[in-house]
């Protein structure tokens, strides 16, 4: 482990050094093998935040760890210094950092492995992973900055990256036009953001988290608990605001949640690196990172929670009636991603980190999954055309199924455990925030299984075309497509692809560079959940990173020992031991609660979407009114178009109206008037008679002269 600490700059640089190799190198000489660069530097990345993770495991607190937690702080130099700001280039590597290190490095080098067989034959094969590559490194350096402006460096690369691999088949206008609603999205939140880290500052004279480590006084966590003036306490009370507002755009929660389902127009395994284990959770990250900063503001705190509620609850809503497979998943990522806020704004960040991880698995082996599927169906993703592939696609049935049991909380899974924690700890907190969840989590069930059932069970029915004008389907991406779709954003020979698309007997559509990333991350969505829960060995791992100790320590000073849960926080549970077993009971009875709710949700998703798929829609068709609103997701994108878009293009043609006839008859007549004046004097000065030159220069010595004279 002293090794990659030592060195801990090549897991952010090896992504870098591949991405530089295949974008420069790739579309002459690598071609189809681009992905190796990425491959081998991902990899190695994912190697060493695997040693630094298992090395923190092994240290114990009392032998070479720090009386403050476990922690290593790596300076590399002064990035800026100016006047009094000064923001270092450096790594704060503790039990969080390297948690994230490893969903980030580790689930995303097996998505770089299925991009091989996906994007096979694509031809900007080589631009597709070099910008994984940037992305990877983008999200490293999110994760292991030692201040809030490493942070933004991070946090704004990873924006980019998505901006470039959302728009990756930038031919196709559905495409370009999501790519550009994500970026702009994401930098209404990001503003929010950049004034939050100013404003702590301003009130504190420091970007560092720690300063020169924890324990002394002199980095924003710690400054932040002292003795604070007027200004500093006032400032405290925004700060989170402002920080959760750059959380809210990044993690995709209401009202700045839109960017993420037309997000589904970039490649599967796009969506599954950025939408499932990497970007869409930095937010939690910083909210768990930064949680001095927020769990002494009780405001800040319910709104987090409150928020992360409803956005749970709405955007499974809309999963309800989406066909699109990939769109009912997105709109599951945004509502479990509002669990996780949840578990963050009801002083369980441990349960948030905890479904973050297990998340990563199964939603990242969701979104493959469904990339197979699109592979095979020629590009088709409308669940209402295709039906019992569980023949057609035999492994892809078996690993979707896993990936959905752990969506739904079925029991012993891993999205069980992990639900479970932020439910009980929703209940703890609020019983009606617990019956909110709980309610959420039945939803989760059923529209889960819904698409299971009538995917993969039930009479086969194979698209014979693909999509002929799908504006929202990555029809562009799939392997699959008729000679009409495919070949449109591909480029592959015509009778390529008039095979790969129809001759479903005879390709495969489920090679060995697909399936193996499946299956590992099939095993990771089964055993990550218990692995995890046994006798809270990720709540005791995580209570070592400073950043939990301290949250730990400003919620007793301000709630005391009654109010929290401390296994939630990463601390030894120190209460009487009637409470804690009053608590486990409690959370015993939840748990079966919860993994019944999950069971009776996918006995009615079987009972309206296979057993008798007609009721299904005799169901919505009784409801009218409700069927159109979920259908057209609340409107909420034609809200914004007409009240927000609409109205700041208006201004915006009024502006270039003012600048057109304005600003640039004002610098037209600037001109003319010398003009003008010019061509006047030509005309009455100009006209070729000697006499009248010699009497306009006597005239002029005369004046000069007198003006002379009566000045001296």
């Amino acid at each position: 482990m002293q090794f990659v600490i030592e060195h801990s700059y090549l897991i952010p640089l090896l992504p870098l050094i591949g991405a530089a190799i295949a974008g420069l190198f790739g579309a002459r000489g690598l071609k189809q093998q681009s992905h190796w660069p990425i491959w081998l530097g991902v990899g190695a990345s994912a190697v060493l935040a695997i040693i630094l993770l298992v090395g923190m495991v092994g240290v114990h607190p009392a032998e070479g760890a720090h009386a403050t937690g476990i922690w290593f702080h790596k300076h590399l130099y002064t990035w800026i210094q100016a006047g009094n700001f000064r923001a270092d280039a450096g790594f704060f590597l503790d039990p969080l950092s390297a948690t994230m290190l490893c969903v980030v490095c580790g689930i995303g080098f097996f998505i770089t492995v299925f991009s091989k067989g996906y994007m096979a034959g694509e031809r900007g094969y080589f631009r597709f992973f070099a910008y994984l590559g940037l992305f990877i490194f983008s999200m490293t350096i999110l994760v292991m900055g030692d201040n809030f402006i490493m942070l933004y460096l991070g946090w704004e690369g990873v924006g980019l990256c998505s901006y470039l691999l959302i728009g990756y088949f930038y031919e196709k206008p559905s495409a370009r036009e999501a790519a550009k609603k994500a970026f702009i999205v994401n930098r209404v939140g990001d503003f929010g953001f950049g004034i939050g880290i100013m404003l702590i500052f301003m009130a504190f004279g420091s970007v560092s988290y720690f300063g020169t480590g924890p324990g002394t006084h002199s980095g924003v966590f710690e400054l932040a608990q002292g003795n604070l003036n007027s200004f500093q306490q006032h400032a405290l009370q925004w700060i989170p605001f402002f920080l959760m507002i750059g959380a809210f755009g990044k993690s995709a929660q209401f009202p700045l949640y839109v960017w993420l389902p037309d997000a589904m127009e970039g490649p599967s395994p796009v969506s599954a690196l950025i939408h499932a284990a990497t970007m869409v959770t930095a937010g939690i990250y910083m909210i768990a990172r930064c949680g001095t900063l927020f769990i002494g503001n009780t405001a800040a705190m319910a709104t987090v929670a409150a928020i992360g509620a409803f956005t749970a609850l709405f955007a499974a809503t809309i999963a309800l009636r989406q066909f699109d497979l990939k769109k009912v998943f997105a709109y599951s990522t945004i509502s479990q991603l509002g669990f996780m806020f949840v578990g963050v704004g009801v002083m369980a960040p441990v349960a948030a980190v905890f479904h973050l991880i297990t998340h990563a698995f199964f939603k990242a082996l969701l979104f493959l999954s469904s990339g197979v599927v699109m592979h095979a169906m020629m590009g088709e993703l409308d669940m209402r055309k295709m039906s019992g592939l569980r023949r057609v696609l035999p492994k892809t049935r078996i690993f979707m199924l896993v990936g959905c049991a752990a969506l739904a909380g079925f029991p012993l899974m891993s999205g069980f455990f992990s639900k479970d924690e932020i439910v009980a700890a929703s209940w703890a907190q609020s019983k009606f925030l617990g019956v909110w969840m709980l309610f959420t989590a039945f939803l989760t069930a059923y529209y889960t299984f819904r698409l299971y059932f009538r995917v993969f069970e039930g009479p086969e029915v194979i698209p014979t075309s693909g999509p002929a004008a799908h504006g929202d389907h990555d029809h562009a991406d799939n392997h699959a497509g008729s000679p009409q779709g495919h070949g449109h954003d591909h480029g592959h020979d015509h009778s390529h692809d008039h095979q790969h698309g129809h001759d479903h007997g005879h390709h495969n559509h489920e090679p060995l560079s697909m399936t193996i990333p499946l299956a590992v991350l099939a095993i990771g969505a089964i055993v990550s959940g218990f692995l995890l829960y046994w006798n809270h060995s990720l709540g005791h791992f995580l209570g070592q990173s400073p950043s939990f100790q301290q949250t730990a320590h400003v919620a007793m000073a301000k709630f005391g020992s009654g109010e929290i849960s401390p296994p939630m926080l990463g601390m030894h549970d120190f209460r009487p031991h009637e409470v804690v077993e009053r608590e486990h009971s409690s959370h015993l009875y939840m748990m079966i609660i919860s993994g019944a709710i999950a069971l009776f949700g996918i006995w009615l998703a079987y009972l309206l979407h296979l057993k008798n798929r007609t009721a299904g829609e005799r169901l919505a068709a009784r409801f009218p009114g409700v069927t159109r609103l979920l259908e057209a997701k609340y409107w909420v994108d034609e809200i914004y178009q007409a009240a927000i878009i609409d109205r700041l293009r208006g201004l915006g043609r009024a502006f270039f109206m003012v600048d057109r006839f304005v600003v640039d008859g004002i610098v037209w007549l600037v001109g003319f008037v010398p003009q003008l004046s010019g061509f006047a004097l030509k005309l009455t000065t100009q006209r070729g008679y000697l006499q009248g030159y010699a009497v306009t220069m006597l005239f002029g010595i005369a004046v000069v002269l007198l003006l002379v004279f009566k000045i001296f």
